[in-house]
C-alpha cells in the first residue's frame, strides 16, 4: 500500500507488515509493536483522505472550511505532534472523511460542520476520560456519549451519561482491566496500545448485551454494560481483534473483491461472505483464547470449559472454511493458517480442577517441607486446570513451606532498555529510526508497580501478593514471601544483575532449593550466579530508565555488568541431573525438578570454565 508520510506535505512512504508480526498477528499475539505498526498506517490512511477531500472540496462552496480544517491540521503537526496524532486517530475520523469525499465526489451537499473538531485541543474534549490501573499498566479510554458517526455501530446507542452511570462504567472497566492484566497480558498490552474510545449502547429489545466494532473507527469499541467484569473484558479482547484486522486489511488486502458466494458461520444462522466470516474467526480466536486461559486459571467453572471447547471448534471449522472457498489471496491463506494453527495449538483441556490441597500435596512428595526457602520457575499452564489460579498455586506453595519458610520468583523487567539492547534483553529488535520514541517512552522502574516481564503469571503473582517484597535492580528484580524475604530482596546492586550483590547469592547463602515448575533447565536463573565465578568472562554495557527527583522523574542508568547466556543451560541441565541430585515428579500435570541451589551453582562453576563462552 502506497501511504502518506505521517505529517502533510511530506513525501509519500511504502508501509510494510514483517512476517514476524504478520504472524504474530495471525496467532492474536501481535502486541504493542503490532498495534504501533497498524496506527502508523491509519495515519498515512488518514492523511491522505485528507488531501483527497481538500482536493474534492476545491471550487466548491465547502473549499473555505475544509481549507481552513487542512491548514490547521499543518500548523498543528509542526506545533504539537502528540496532538497532531491525537487529531489524526481519532476513530471516527475516517468514518467522517470518506463521507464527506463521497458526497463532494457525487456533487451531494454536505455538511462539514464536524471539521470544526479537529482543531480542538485534546485536553478539552467534551468526553469523560477513564484511567484504569493495575500492576502499573494504564488504560486510558474516552467514554464517547455524544458525537457524529457513532450510528456505525449498528446498535441504540446510550443517552449521554449521567455522573452516576459515568461511575458505572469506571468501575466496571477498572475491573475488566485487572482481569486483562492478570490473566490475559497478551491482549492487555495490544488493548492499551491501540484502543482509546468506548462507545456505550444499549442491550438489546431482550436486555442482552451487545457489543461492536467498526470498520471505519479504528481505535474504538463499543458496547452496552454488562454486571460481569470478565465478560467485558472478553467483550475488549473481541472487539479490539476486529479493530486490529481492519487495521491489516488496510495496510495488505487477505481476500478477493466481494462477491455473492456466502459460507456458513458456525456462530449464527444466515451464511456470511467471505471478508465477513474472516472478521468472525479472527475474533472467535481471541475468544477462543481468553476461555481456555479463564479454565486454566480456574475461573468461570465448567462454563469456561464449555464455552472453550464450543469456540475452539467454531473457530477451527471456520478457518477450515475459509482456507476451501477459493476466495483467499496468499497472504491471507497464510494468515488464516496461522489462526487454524493456533486454535489446534490450544488443545482440549479435560480432567478436574485441582485445588489448593490436591497441589501441597503433590509438592511435599516432590521434597518441598516446611522451613524451606525455594525459588520456583514455572509455566503455570503445564498443571492443568487450578481453582483460583496462580494465586491457588501461592496459596499451596506457602501452605508447605509453614511460616518458616520463604518463596521467591524471578520477576525481571528487560523490556526496560535501550531500544538497541532490545534482541538481547527483549528478544527482538526495534528499528533504528525508533530508538528516540522508544527510549522516551520506558518508563522508570518501580519496585512496587513495574510489572515482570516474560516469567509467567505465577512471578507476577508473587509479586503481588500482600506483603511481598521486591529487590530494586531495574532489570532483574526476584520477589519474595515469608520468613527470609527482606534478607533476600533488601540488597540487589544496581550494577550486578545476578551475581555476588544479588538475590541468588543470599539465596545460596540460606541453602534454597529452586524448583522448576513445567519448565526446563533453560530457564533456571541460578546458573547465572556461576557465570560470575568463571575468571575472564565477557562484560557488556547496559542501560535502563530509573526513577530520579522530579520534575524529570526519571533518568537513563547505564553500568557495567557479565555478558550473561542461557543458551548452554538446557545442555547443562541435562548432564547435572545424571548425577542424581535432583527429584523429578509432578505437580498436577506439571513435570517438575527441585534440587540445591548451591549444589547447581558449584556444579555449573565447573561445566562452564570448560566450554568458550558466546560473545
Amino acid at each position: 500500500m502506497r501511504a502518506a508520510a505521517s505529517a502533510p506535505g511530506q513525501a509519500l512512504v511504502r508501509h510494510s507488515v514483517p512476517v514476524t508480526t504478520f504472524t504474530a498477528l495471525s496467532r492474536a499475539r501481535g502486541g504493542a509493536d503490532a498495534v504501533e505498526l497498524l496506527r502508523r498506517g491509519q495515519l498515512s490512511k488518514r492523511m491522505l483522505m485528507v488531501r483527497a477531500l481538500r482536493h474534492a472540496a476545491r471550487g466548491r462552496p465547502e473549499g473555505s472550511t475544509v481549507e481552513a480544517a487542512y491548514r490547521g491540521l499543518v500548523e498543528l503537526s509542526r506545533r504539537d505532534r502528540g496532538a497532531w496524532r491525537g487529531v489524526m486517530l481519532h476513530p471516527y475520523l475516517d468514518e467522517g472523511l470518506n463521507r464527506a469525499v463521497t458526497a463532494l465526489e457525487r456533487g451531494e451537499p454536505v455538511d462539514l460542520g464536524w471539521l470544526e473538531r479537529l482543531a480542538w485541543d485534546p485536553g478539552r474534549e467534551p468526553w469523560r476520560r477513564v484511567r484504569a490501573v493495575c500492576d502499573g499498566r494504564v488504560l486510558e479510554l474516552r467514554l464517547t456519549d455524544s458525537g457524529p458517526f457513532r450510528e456505525i455501530h449498528d446498535h441504540a446507542l446510550a443517552e449521554p451519561l449521567t455522573a452516576g452511570q459515568a461511575q458505572d462504567w469506571t468501575e466496571a472497566l477498572c475491573a475488566a482491566w485487572t482481569v486483562l492484566v492478570r490473566r490475559h497480558p497478551w491482549h492487555a498490552e495490544a488493548i492499551a496500545a491501540g484502543l482509546t474510545t468506548l462507545v456505550p449502547l444499549l442491550p438489546d429489545s431482550e436486555g442482552k448485551a451487545v457489543s461492536s466494532a467498526a470498520r471505519r473507527a479504528f481505535g474504538a469499541v463499543a458496547a452496552s454494560l454488562p454486571d460481569d467484569p470478565a465478560l467485558l473484558a472478553l467483550t475488549l479482547v473481541h472487539e479490539f481483534l476486529h479493530v486490529q484486522l481492519g487495521g491489516l486489511l488496510d495496510l495488505l488486502p487477505l481476500h478477493g473483491p466481494r462477491t455473492d458466494a456466502r459460507y456458513h458461520a458456525p456462530w449464527r444462522p444466515d451464511p456470511r461472505p467471505a471478508g465477513a466470516l474472516l472478521q468472525g474467526t479472527y475474533a472467535h480466536l481471541g475468544v477462543t483464547d481468553f476461555w481456555r486461559t479463564e479454565f486454566a486459571a480456574g475461573m468461570g467453572g465448567e462454563r469456561a470449559r464449555r464455552e472453550y471447547d464450543t469456540w475452539r471448534g467454531h473457530t477451527d471449522t471456520a478457518a477450515g472454511t475459509l482456507l476451501g472457498s477459493g476466495e483467499l489471496l496468499p497472504a491471507g491463506e497464510r494468515f488464516v493458517r496461522g489462526v487454524r494453527d493456533a486454535v489446534r495449538r490450544r488443545p482440549v483441556v479435560t480432567g478436574a480442577l485441582r485445588g489448593r490441597a490436591d497441589l501441597a500435596a503433590d509438592l511435599r512428595r516432590l521434597g518441598l517441607g516446611a522451613g524451606d526457602t525455594v525459588l520456583v520457575h514455572s509455566a503455570l499452564h503445564t498443571v492443568g486446570p487450578v481453582s483460583g489460579g496462580a494465586g491457588t498455586v501461592v496459596d499451596a506453595l506457602l501452605d508447605v513451606l509453614g511460616h518458616g519458610g520463604t518463596l521467591v520468583a524471578y520477576t525481571q523487567t528487560p523490556d526496560n532498555s535501550h531500544p538497541p539492547q532490545g534482541p538481547l534483553t527483549r528478544g527482538y529488535s526495534v528499528p533504528e529510526e525508533r530508538w528516540k520514541e522508544e527510549q522516551a517512552r520506558v518508563p522508570a522502574f518501580d519496585p512496587d508497580t513495574t510489572p515482570s516481564f516474560g516469567v509467567g503469571v505465577l512471578s507476577e503473582a508473587v509479586r503481588t501478593r500482600p506483603g511481598s517484597l521486591r529487590s530494586a535492580h531495574p532489570q532483574s528484580s526476584f520477589a519474595a514471601l515469608g520468613a527470609q524475604a527482606e534478607y533476600v530482596t533488601s540488597h540487589h546492586a544496581l550494577d550486578c544483575h545476578l551475581g555476588e550483590e544479588s538475590p541468588l547469592a543470599r539465596l545460596e547463602r540460606l541453602g534454597a532449593q529452586v524448583l522448576l515448575l513445567g519448565v526446563g533447565f533453560g530457564a533456571c536463573t541460578a546458573f547465572h550466579l556461576a557465570e560470575y565465578r568463571i575468571p575472564g568472562r565477557s562484560r557488556r554495557t547496559y542501560s535502563c530508565a530509573v526513577a530520579a527527583p522530579l520534575p524529570e522523574g526519571r533518568r537513563w542508568y547505564e553500568y557495567t555488568d557479565v555478558l550473561l547466556d542461557s543458551s548452554p543451560f538446557p545442555e547443562l541441565g541435562a548432564e547435572y541431573e545424571t548425577t542424581g541430585a535432583v527429584r523429578s515428579g509432578r505437580i498436577g500435570r506439571a513435570d517438575c525438578r527441585l534440587f540445591d541451589l548451591g549444589q547447581a551453582v558449584t556444579y555449573a562453576v565447573g561445566w562452564l570454565a570448560q566450554r568458550p563462552a558466546e560473545e
